[in-house]
This record gives C-alpha cells, sequence and structure tokens, in this order.
C-alpha cells in the first residue's frame, strides 16, 4: 500500500542556505549528510531531506509544503517575525483543527505553523 508517508524531500537551489535556514531558523538539527547536496534532518517519525537542485526550482514550481506542529503559535509567530521570516499572512488564521500561519523558506517553499487546539 502506498498510503505511508516515508520522507519529506525539499528541493532547494542552494543547499548551505537551507540548511541555515532549516537549523538556525526553525531549529532542525542535520542528522547526516550524503555527499555535497543532500542533507537530512533529525525528525522522530518522517525524514525531512533537504536536496540541492541544477537551480530549476521557481516560487510557481514549489511542490513541496512542510507542516510543523506549534504548541504557542502566538509565540513562534511572533519568533519568526523577529528573525525576519517572510510572513505569509499578517497573524495566524483560523483551521478546522485551530490555527495556522505560512511562511516561506529562502527559495520559496511554503511552510505551515500549526496549531491543534479544536481536536
Amino acid at each position: 500500500m502506498l498510503n505511508t508517508v516515508c520522507v519529506l524531500t525539499i528541493k532547494v537551489n542552494n543547499i548551505d542556505k537551507a540548511e541555515d535556514f532549516y537549523t538556525s531558523i526553525l531549529d532542525f538539527q542535520v542528522s547526516k549528510r550524503y555527499g555535497e547536496t543532500i542533507v537530512s534532518l533529525v525528525h522522530q517519525s518522517i525524514p525531512i531531506i533537504l536536496e540541492e537542485t541544477d537551480g530549476s526550482i521557481t516560487e510557481s514550481n514549489t511542490g513541496v509544503i512542510l507542516g510543523l506542529q506549534s504548541s504557542n503559535i502566538q509565540e513562534d509567530f511572533k519568533a519568526m517575525k523577529a528573525k525576519g521570516v517572510k510572513l505569509l499572512f499578517d497573524e495566524p488564521k483560523p483551521f478546522p483543527a485551530g490555527l495556522y500561519f505560512a511562511i516561506e523558506d529562502p527559495f520559496g517553499n511554503q511552510v505551515e505553523v500549526l496549531e491543534f487546539s479544536n481536536e
């Protein structure tokens, strides 16, 4: 069956810039490097892989959305704003299970931060 996520790959144009964003801004840690163009990030259940491409990533050509769980959406929103991250909303917005906001990484990939409070 093909209904279990086993890895999440995020295509990027610059692996060093990607590693800096995901470790410095989002607090991930590197678990392993595979050569010069692939970095695996520490994650409890689903491996997250950053993979450098040949430069063909554009804002209209990003298909990956990473969802990150928050225990305090307001605090995390303020932290992202203070770090100069590109926020896609002026404030967290409601969704059926709680609140969320979206940011962009340096390559135009959308990342959603979600707080589940209505479960």
